[in-house]
């Protein structure tokens, strides 16, 4: 289901930077050669119709459990992923993936890193890709980005072996901050780093937003995280978004049923225990239903039907919810 122009417009905002629009992401279940010569194979959307904005210079957390969309709707932004729908536009019009305005900081920075480069040798690919250093200069380049993530230049000449957890991923931010991005996707960049180092990463991702008007798109599971970063969440399942809002708001008046159970604070007017026959099936259910019609204790016969649309609860907090009708009004 297509959403309204209105709809649109309540899910952006003041000053958008980063736009996505009715954006669909397919992929194929069981696309191996046995599924493939018994016809087996089924489409599903991991991202169904989203829209959603971005503010300029904001941290906006996207907020779901493993498989919610949340890392594969970012990955469609970059290319990464093909969109079978929709557009992902920047200051308003399509932009060039080659240009480097957008970068992705990825959660496992030992992976993402070269194990046969030096920390020097990665910062410098993008550096002379992109035209931004040249042979002479390219030196004080590599120090000036370690020096904007917090690592002296002793770390030149190091490799990911030779680098802690939180270094890694400081080096790894260095990297993606070397094309002189407008929007940083950083995707569960703290959850394989100590609670201390994770503090770390996170107050350098508030300041790197500041010094280099930074627009950041904050992917995690953790709500604690999204709490102490985010200026506004968005909270996807299985693929459609369903609340979003400033998150202060967010957490101290949770509106859709799924957020409440994200926090704890879910009133269960049912006896039954969530299950797993509960959780939503993209490959069994009916996908015009609410996803989170088998878990909600506050079901309607409408549910089963049709998605809901989202509904302002708020000035600036929408919810994907039957049980609101835009409290909050037009203001």
């Amino acid at each position: 289901m297509t959403a309204s122009a209105d709809t649109r417009a309540m899910t952006g905002a003041t000053d958008p930077c980063l736009r996505f629009e009715d954006v669909v992401v397919s992929f194929t279940a069981g696309a191996g050669l046995v599924s493939r010569l018994r016809g087996n194979m089924t489409q599903f959307n991991a991202v169904d119709h989203v829209d959603l904005a971005v503010r300029r210079g904001e941290i906006l957390g996207v907020v779901g459990e493993s498989g919610s969309g949340k890392t594969t709707i970012c990955k469609a932004a970059l290319g990464l992923h093909s969109m079978a729908g929709g557009r992902v536009t920047l200051d308003g019009a399509p932009f060039d993936l080659s240009s480097g305005a957008m970068q992705m900081v990825f959660q496992d920075p030992l992976s993402s890193l070269n194990p046969r480069q030096t920390v020097a040798e990665a910062l410098a690919i993008p550096l002379r890709l992109h035209g931004l250093a040249g042979k002479r200069d390219m030196p004080a380049a590599i120090d000036a980005l370690l020096a904007d993530v917090g690592l002296g230049a002793q770390f030149r000449n190091r490799f990911p072996h030779e680098l802690s957890g939180g270094q890694l991923q400081r080096a790894a931010i260095g990297r993606a901050l070397a094309t002189r991005p407008r929007v940083l996707f950083a995707d569960e960049a703290v959850s394989k780093l100590d609670v201390s180092v994770r503090a770390q990463i996170l107050n350098l991702l508030k300041r790197l937003r500041d010094t280099h008007d930074l627009t950041i798109v904050f992917v995690t599971h953790d709500l604690h995280v999204a709490r102490f970063l985010c200026d506004r969440i968005a909270i996807m399942y299985f693929g459609k978004l369903l609340e979003v809002g400033p998150t202060r708001e967010v957490y101290a008046d949770p509106k859709h049923p799924y957020t409440r159970e994200l926090l704890g604070t879910l009133d269960r007017q049912r006896d039954a225990e969530v299950s797993t026959r509960d959780i939503f099936n993209p490959l069994t259910d009916d996908t015009r239903a609410c996803r989170y019609l088998g878990r909600c204790p506050h079901a309607m016969e409408v549910c089963a039907t049709v998605h809901p649309d989202h509904r302002r609860v708020g000035r600036e907090h929408l919810a994907a919810c039957y049980l609101y009708e835009n409290e909050g009004g037009d203001e």
